[in-house]
């Protein structure tokens, strides 16, 4: 047959372990920038105290990370493609097991990442629907009254959280002037970048653990 159980379990395996793979990357850089937050903010506690900052560390003091947040983008860009890409393969395996039913449609599943507000709660929708239906190896039609796993419920709240934040210290940034208002930018900066470390951590969790229920569809075969 053309989707082959086994070989969509290897392109889901390996899209996961991409998508694992960049999921560290940006937890990486997360720990780099929140290692120059502390740097940037003891060079502002210097300044405020009165000290002579060199000309170097002047031009350092400002609350923007420039390398390090493009990197931070490119990961963050990079990593969103491959999620996207082993969301496909794995939402599209449920077609191959059990009763062969998903809540949502393939493309929709993709889709509704890129509309606002809606993504907030439909994607979460079929991240939990992935879950479940991968964890029970999809032996039943619907899956709205059990109980949502706790990992991926965290995993959303932290994501949320992350995101909202990082909003919150892009809109202070632009009127941070005075040294207080760029060290409470620094702080506040430093909260999200460690929030978006847990974040990535809880996102690999999430990938492996739907993996994991993913590699052990050759339990029971195709259904007829």
């Amino acid at each position: 047959m053309p989707d082959d159980l086994s070989t969509v379990r290897r392109a889901e395996h390996a899209g996961a372990r991409w998508t694992t793979y960049l999921l560290f990357a940006c937890l990486a850089l997360d720990a780099v920038a929140i290692v120059s937050g502390f740097s940037q903010r003891s060079l502002l506690a210097r300044a405020m105290a009165g000290a002579q900052l060199l000309p170097g560390e002047a031009a350092a003091s400002p609350p923007r990370h420039g390398p390090i947040g493009m990197l931070q983008l490119a990961a963050f860009a990079c990593t969103g493609i491959a999620w996207l890409v082993w969301l496909h393969r794995a939402y599209g395996n449920l077609a191959l097991i059990g009763s062969k039913r998903s809540r949502f449609s393939r493309g929709w599943a993709i889709g509704c990442w890129f509309i606002p507000v809606v993504n907030l709660v439909r994607a979460y929708q079929i991240m939990r629907d992935l879950w479940l239906r991968s964890e029970s190896m999809n032996d039943r039609d619907g899956y709205d009254g059990l109980p949502v796993p706790a990992l991926l419920a965290t995993w959303w709240v932290v994501s949320l959280t992350w995101g909202a934040l990082g909003v919150v210290v892009a809109i202070l940034a632009r009127d941070a002037y005075t040294l207080e208002q760029q060290t409470n930018v620094t702080d506040l900066g430093l909260f999200v970048h460690a929030v978006g470390l847990v974040a990535a951590v809880l996102a690999m969790k999430v990938v492996r653990r739907i993996d994991r229920h993913q590699q052990g569809f050759r339990q029971i075969g195709v259904a007829a």
